[in-house]
């Protein structure tokens, strides 16, 4: 360990994935304190991670931009590339944990003289890994965050479960305040509803949505028997679920739905007495703030996908079906049911937590 000197993330993924990896950083940093970590992650999670005072560098990584330059342009696409992998290069990384899945990257860590690749084998494509995880059917039976920990055995490291990372900004904190006036010694005034689940599934993000008159009749007789305000948040691309619970509910919340940053819903979902959402990033950023949740599980696996660790703070609505879960091996599968795992979860049954928490019982 003492020759490890340079240490280098990449993970492509979502804001889910990014934050299970933060127990790895953590636990690199403890075993190998002085040296440096760095970290190659999209545009979309990297305000999560730029404010981790365990990373040294952080570096951006846009797969959809590559395609897209790729597309337009041969040479600039080669000439970008080849300035990135000197970028990389010129580092002098010793250890690479490439979390891609992706031959493709593993081979450009090795044309950028990482000569320690450690990563998960999935379909053969972890070719050019020199330490892997055989993983033949997906991540399976254990949360995400435990599989990157694993790797942590090609180090010689047992490693200690922490939980996710989210670090805040203060001067979004002063920025949330102007916006919605809120007191920063007067936390938990509000519940956050969160009705969308992330762009990353695209067309297919309906199957992960428990269904939005579900959700207005929930908000509706949250407003019926608590004094709280609701506020919604959702993407830009969430902004027609969001319209419609707002539209439909009698007592209007707040719809900040498309307004706010990833910075700006940390604040919030920090500073929020509750957190009522889909699968999906908002979930992981609450866990990570040890804040009050109740999240719904459809297609997806809750002990892969999950809570992690576990909390007593966390409540989790599934249903155990046959069918379920049908998102396997990093495929959704798709569903014959109109996603009736979801449906059969009923507002009054979630109105009970609710009221509860709001009671200050849980």
């Amino acid at each position: 360990m003492s020759q490890i000197r340079k240490i280098l993330i990449f993970n492509p993924f979502g804001i889910g994935d990014v934050l299970f990896t933060t127990p790895l950083i953590r636990n690199l940093k403890e075993n190998f304190s002085c040296q440096y970590l760095a970290y190659i992650v999209n545009n979309r999670a990297y305000p999560l991670l730029k404010k981790n005072p365990f990373l040294d560098e952080i570096f951006i990584f846009e797969k959809d931009y590559w395609r897209e330059l790729l597309k337009k342009s041969w040479f600039k696409f080669l000439k970008q590339y080849f300035s990135f992998l000197y970028n990389i290069r010129k580092k002098h990384f010793d250890v690479v944990f490439d979390l891609s899945l992706n031959s493709q990257y593993g081979l450009f860590f090795k044309m950028a003289g990482i000569k320690r690749r450690i990563g998960f084998n999935f379909k053969e494509r972890g070719r050019f890994l020199t330490e892997k995880l055989d993983i033949p059917d997906g991540f399976s039976q254990k949360h995400v965050a435990r599989y990157y920990l694993d790797l942590l055995r090609f180090l010689k490291i047992n490693p200690k479960e922490y939980n996710f990372d989210v670090f805040i900004n203060d001067t979004v904190v002063k920025e949330m305040e102007n916006i919605l006036y809120l007191d920063t010694k007067k936390n938990d005034t509000f519940v956050l509803v969160c009705p969308g689940s992330g762009d990353s599934w695209g067309k297919t993000a309906y199957f992960k949505r428990w269904p939005k008159t579900s959700f207005v009749d929930l908000c509706n007789k949250i407003k019926s028997n608590f004094c709280v305000d609701i506020i919604i948040v959702g993407s830009k691309v969430e902004s027609d679920i969001c319209k419609y619970i707002y539209d439909k509910m009698e007592n209007k919340p707040i719809n900040l739905c498309g307004q706010i940053n990833l910075e700006q819903l940390a604040v919030l979902i920090d500073k929020s007495k509750l957190v009522i959402t889909n699968d999906g990033g908002p979930f992981h950023i609450a866990k990570a703030l040890n804040k009050k949740i109740i999240v719904f599980f459809g297609p997806v696996d809750e002990r892969i996908y999950g809570p992690y660790p576990h909390s007593n703070d966390t409540f989790v609505f599934s249903r155990h079906l046959d069918c379920r879960p049908c998102y396997k091996g990093f495929r959704f599968l798709g569903c014959q049911y109109d996603k009736r795992c979801l449906r059969e979860i009923s507002p009054d049954e979630v109105f009970l937590i609710v009221e509860e928490i709001l009671k200050n019982k849980k």
